[in-house]
């Protein structure tokens, strides 16, 4: 039976722009007609896709881990920075923030608890304490229970206004390293 151990988790590459831009994808397509209706009204899909440039800006600055199966299938992906969004309030110690944690919904699991566990270490490694993220609160709150069960702390809630003038509501969240 797999479990998250045997996922690996690397840098990203140029090469994996298009696997992570699918996985983005195939996660606002599992949200929307799943388990989180109202999320559709919240995302904000443009042509071309802004979510584009971020995924290869954070490429190209060696930001994107990709977590892959034994047979070296793209399972998950996430990006790492010591930088947290505008919306997050500010901290008074190093940091690394987790950002777009998306993954294949078959993986889902372990893909995430991989990209976790790595995104610890490599906190560790940069010497900061405290790793933090946020998520989508929307629904029945699933998303942030995944989130908790990885050891996420739940924190300050908030609502991030979007262009089209709709509220996303989300939860910041810590992690102790």
């Amino acid at each position: 039976m797999i479990d998250w151990s045997d996922m690996e988790v690397a840098e990203g590459s140029p090469d994996d722009l298009l696997d992570f831009l699918a996985m983005c994808h195939d996660h606002s397509s599992w949200l929307v007609p799943v388990q989180y209706v109202n999320l559709l009204e919240t995302l904000e899909w443009e042509e071309p896709p802004p979510i584009f440039k971020q995924v290869r800006r954070h490429i190209r600055a060696g930001q994107a881990r990709i977590c892959r199966d034994l047979l070296t299938r793209i399972t998950g992906a996430s990006v790492l920075t010591g930088e947290a969004p505008e919306f997050a309030p500010p901290v008074e110690e190093p940091e690394l923030y987790l950002h777009f944690l998306v993954t294949r919904v078959r993986f889902r699991q372990f893909s995430m608890a991989a990209l976790v566990a790595d995104a610890r270490v490599e906190a560790a490694r940069r010497g900061a304490r405290l790793l933090r993220t946020h998520c989508w609160t929307g629904g029945d709150g699933r998303m942030l229970r995944e989130y908790e069960e990885l050891g996420f702390t739940a924190t300050l809630e908030f609502e991030e206004l979007r262009s089209d003038g709709s509220l996303w509501p989300g939860r910041m969240l810590q992690a102790r390293v």
